[in-house]
């Protein structure tokens, strides 16, 4: 078995044995998934539905999808009637802090600030390092059992976090932040950016220590990328080491940028140009770059400046974009449009970013608010959505084995429970996913072969006390928000309750 991390004793069942090491093809048994309603299988150009098919996979292999597999099965998951899907792919999460968010950010924000919640409180909700542990646990649990299978976290990751996501069996890509400077306000009426550039070349070269420790191990699920933090946080010569170091090592770049018009300004202001322009100019764009957001662009509602057309300089080096529609919904902002992005020939893909990580809600916010920025139902469908979170994403990875059903494909698969007033009536099963499915739904999560989630449940896991910690954590930043606020107000202060508290 392997070892589990001692700081995460309790949580992790040391009964149930989650796998890291090397498979061998030989011996492995073939499972085989029947009893379906639909599988979304992959003809090699598009999804398409296999009604009552089945999929059989051996070891962490796909062998066989289709109306009937003629082979010998040596075990057999009844999906219940259920609608098997690929694994779904979430290329933007933050796992270290994203949880103890909620509650706080929500019905709040910045309005010197355009709205965004970046520079005022996010510092407020810092966690104590033991903290750190128990945070990280309970989202790569919430991101499981939601129905992502495939996963790029952007944090500190630290070796000690990179080796719990191996040891949890989700398939990772991992971006450790190395940025020449944090940003705050001190005022509330400013931006303030603390600049330390040999720190971030620092952390570049850690980066790089961490890609030859465990980049391409846990059987290959896990791969080390470059995070160089936001657009407005690194100079022209840091992003030009950065290239340099994913030319060597082959790593991919992922990086906020058109997040908000703050940032925006900002990078106008220093370099008189675009995000997009500014950071092509200096290496950060191509196959292998993804940019968080770029959600401002110029020309949007809150972003009026006419300065060019970036959205054609991302097109025009294929860069991949990701779009994170809740967490910026939540705050009366929207991508205008989706359909637009997608139409110019942008590789739209999708993330949870903050909370809830949920992907199923991520894909319905995305075809929803795409179809009100452009007042058409007909822009941005549900298998546009679905493919961004399955295909388009496998793509952004440069990858052909994930995010599809197919033999030759990794088993990252997933299982649908329909028997429910969500999923039923069903007729078009991807309609019922996206628009009226909820991740509750989510019967079992296969990766790599494995079944992590079943029932529901994250295997191996001690679910209550895992809440029992959050809450804890959550309290314990409560109790700290005023020592990290510019003002020194209490977190009651900064978001109130919905309604009075009565002890």
């Amino acid at each position: 078995m392997l070892g589990i991390n001692p700081c995460f004793s309790g949580v992790i069942n040391a009964e149930y044995s989650r796998f890291g090491g090397e498979i061998s093809m030989e011996g492995l048994k073939t499972t085989l998934i029947k009893n379906t309603s639909f599988v979304v299988g992959f003809d090699g150009t598009q999804h398409v539905l296999y009604k009552h098919g089945e999929v059989a996979y051996r070891g962490n292999e796909i062998v066989y999808v289709g109306k009937q597999f003629s082979g010998t099965a040596d075990a057999i998951i009844d999906a219940k009637e259920g609608l098997v899907i690929p694994g779904l792919i979430n290329l933007h999460c933050h796992v270290a802090a994203s949880p103890v968010e909620k509650g706080f950010f929500e019905d709040v924000a910045s309005k010197n600030f355009y709205g965004t919640e970046l520079y005022e409180y996010m510092r407020c909700t810092q966690l104590d390092v033991e903290d750190q542990r128990s945070v990280f646990q309970f989202s790569l649990a919430e991101i499981l059992r939601k129905g992502s299978t495939t996963i790029f976290e952007l944090g500190f990751a630290s070796d000690e976090m990179i080796q719990l996501i191996g040891d949890f069996g989700i398939r990772s890509y991992v971006g450790p932040m190395a940025r020449s400077c944090v940003f705050m306000t001190k005022d509330g009426k400013s931006v303030h950016y603390e600049w330390d550039e040999p720190q971030a070349f620092k952390r570049l070269e850690e980066t790089v220590d961490k890609f030859h420790k465990f980049d391409n191990k846990f059987n290959g699920r896990m791969k080390i990328a470059l995070y160089p933090g936001q657009a407005d946080c690194v100079t022209p010569d840091y992003l030009k080491e950065v290239r340099k170091v994913a030319d060597a090592t082959g790593m991919l770049i992922q990086i906020h940028a058109a997040q908000s018009v703050n940032e925006y300004q900002t990078i106008l202001a220093r370099y008189g140009t675009t995000p997009a322009d500014y950071l092509t100019e200096n290496g950060i764009a191509g196959p292998d770059v993804l940019y968080g957001h770029y959600i401002v662009p110029s020309g949007h509602s809150m972003n009026a400046l006419k300065i060019g057309n970036e959205l054609q300089t991302i097109v025009e080096t294929k860069t991949n974009v990701v779009h994170c529609p809740w967490c910026f919904g939540r705050r009366g902002l929207i991508l205008e449009s989706f359909a637009k992005y997608q139409e110019m020939g942008i590789n739209m893909t999708l993330g949870t970013d903050t909370f809830p990580q949920d992907i199923i809600q991520e894909m319905k916010c995305a075809a929803v608010f795409s179809k009100i920025a452009t007042q058409d139902t007909y822009r941005t469908s549900a298998a546009q959505v679905f493919n961004t979170a399955t295909l388009n994403g496998a793509k952004a990875l440069g990858r052909t084995d994930i995010g599809r059903l197919c033999e030759g494909a990794k088993a990252d698969i997933v299982i649908v429970d329909i028997d429910n007033m969500e999923m039923s009536p069903l007729r078009d099963p991807i309609k019922a996913l996206v628009y009226s499915g909820v991740s509750q739904n989510i019967d079992k999560v296969i990766v790599d072969g494995k079944t992590l989630v079943d029932n529901g449940n994250v295997l191996g896991v001690d679910h209550k006390l895992l809440r029992q910690q959050m809450q804890a954590a959550n309290e314990r930043m409560c109790k700290k928000v005023h020592t990290r606020d510019y003002k020194g107000r209490t977190d009651i202060e900064i978001a109130p309750m919905s309604f009075p508290i009565i002890e």
